[in-house]
């Protein structure tokens, strides 16, 4: 499965990733509306993953949409999720066959100063939006490891580990509310710990 080349390219709040396409095509879910965060947020810290490279071990499938099961504002920037492709992305990445718009994980937030869209489902999203592509990653079926930047939004980076039972039932029915992923992120100056995320798999 090409992940779902992160093409979150369905007329839901994830849009713009339809050019990213490889293979296959899904939609993911609404994205969760503008609110204030709620996760712990704390002052800018030196402790970010330490991570270079591109690295992936195992054979572990977390391919999917993980979609913050509270939101997460750094400014007008919301997460709106956090991407992860097949295991054959990853190989692909590794070996310098690379996208601008692509990467086997990328993070997307939307600037909720941007205008409402309706798109043909009947959702709105915000017209504009930003995917940060890795400058560098390291993933081994249950730590995550993440480094990316963005002329708007900063550094931005990540760590957490995946819940594997959790998990492993999520992928069984395709979708799960419970936490899957838990983690820190930081967006620029804003550092959020116990950032939860939930599991889509996409249609």
């Amino acid at each position: 499965m090409r992940i779902v080349t992160l093409s979150i390219c369905a007329a839901v709040a994830v849009s713009g990733l339809a050019a990213c396409k490889r293979k296959e095509e899904v939609t993911p879910p609404p994205a969760p509306a503008a609110a204030p965060p709620v996760v712990s947020q704390t002052a800018p810290t030196e402790a970010k993953p330490t991570v270079t490279g591109f690295s992936h071990k195992g054979s572990f499938d977390a391919a999917g949409y993980y979609m913050p099961v509270q939101p997460i504002r750094a400014g007008a920037w919301q997460l709106q999720n956090l991407g992860i492709g097949a295991v054959s992305d990853f190989a692909q990445w590794e070996q310098g066959d690379r996208m601008s718009t692509f990467g086997p994980i990328l993070i997307e937030f939307a600037d909720t100063s941007s205008p409402l869209e309706t798109n043909e489902l009947g959702g709105e999203h915000h017209s504009r939006t930003v995917r940060v592509l890795p400058s560098a990653y390291s993933m081994d079926g249950k730590t995550l490891r993440f480094a990316g930047s963005d002329p708007k939004l900063g550094d931005v980076t990540f760590e957490g580990t995946l819940d594997t039972v959790a998990m492993a039932t999520a992928k069984s029915q395709g979708a799960s509310d419970q936490p899957v992923l838990n983690g820190t992120l930081t967006v620029g100056d804003n550092t959020f710990t116990n950032a939860r995320f939930s599991f889509f798999a996409g249609d």
